[in-house]
């Protein structure tokens, strides 16, 4: 059985039908598989290095390229994911190092903060490796980043102009929508927004009192003639 082109992961069994789904088979335009209506995100499909060349892919031709590499190979663009190794604090007498691999971190320079992070998100959604939260990491990304909405060679039979207006809408979404977040303490964001506040009203309340004076001192004029 052969599978179109766009089909990203054709017969990867499905984790929730295991095996009463024959095999994943994408929907020509929804992101559901046709044999068994569940979604793209429900089957084993995306590997680490399959993430990594989504992800590449859509931070190519941007500001952000210093968060991927070029293969040697093919010249493709490879995400530069941000893994994350912790080492547990030991009794000295235990020879076993007790370590924590996470298979995605934010890519922030404090690496203290993004630990922090990544600690305080629900166990079940952090994204340690072989664990339920790095399985569910990949179903959103599989969800949220499908490889048909990015690059027009995966899409289903596009006619020459359709090609070149995604290209256009991709180009332009990329320019104006796309963002790299960023990882902060609750207290900075806080101090962050009350200064921003105080600017912003401090700048009114400036134009106030210098209306008033202004009126203040043409009144007084007025009264003196």
């Amino acid at each position: 059985q052969m599978g179109l082109g766009h089909e990203e992961g054709f017969g990867a069994p499905c984790l929730k039908c295991k095996d009463k789904c024959e095999g994943f088979e994408l929907h020509y335009w929804r992101k559901i598989c046709r044999n068994c209506k569940c979604g793209q995100e429900e089957h084993d499909i995306l590997s680490s290095n399959e993430e990594d060349r989504k992800v590449g892919k859509l931070f190519e031709d941007t500001k952000y390229t210093t968060l991927i590499a070029k293969l040697k190979n093919d010249g493709n663009p490879v995400y530069k994911r941000n893994v994350m190794i912790l080492t547990n604090p030991v009794p000295a007498k235990n020879i076993t190092i007790n370590t924590v691999t996470y298979e995605w971190a934010p890519p922030v320079q404090n690496q203290t903060l993004a630990r922090q992070y990544m600690q305080m998100l629900p166990k079940e959604k952090q994204p340690v490796a072989g664990s339920e939260g790095a399985q569910y990491r990949k179903k959103q990304l599989a969800k949220q980043l499908p490889a048909h909405d990015q690059d027009p060679s995966k899409c289903h039979e596009l006619s020459p102009s359709e090609v070149k207006q995604m290209e256009q809408f991709v180009k332009k979404y990329k320019n104006e929508a796309l963002g790299v977040g960023d990882v902060k303490l609750p207290g900075e964001v806080e101090v962050r927004a009350a200064y921003e506040n105080n600017l912003k009203y401090g700048d009114r309340g400036t134009s106030s009192a210098v209306g008033t004076m202004e009126k203040k001192s043409q009144d007084q004029k007025a009264s003196q003639y």
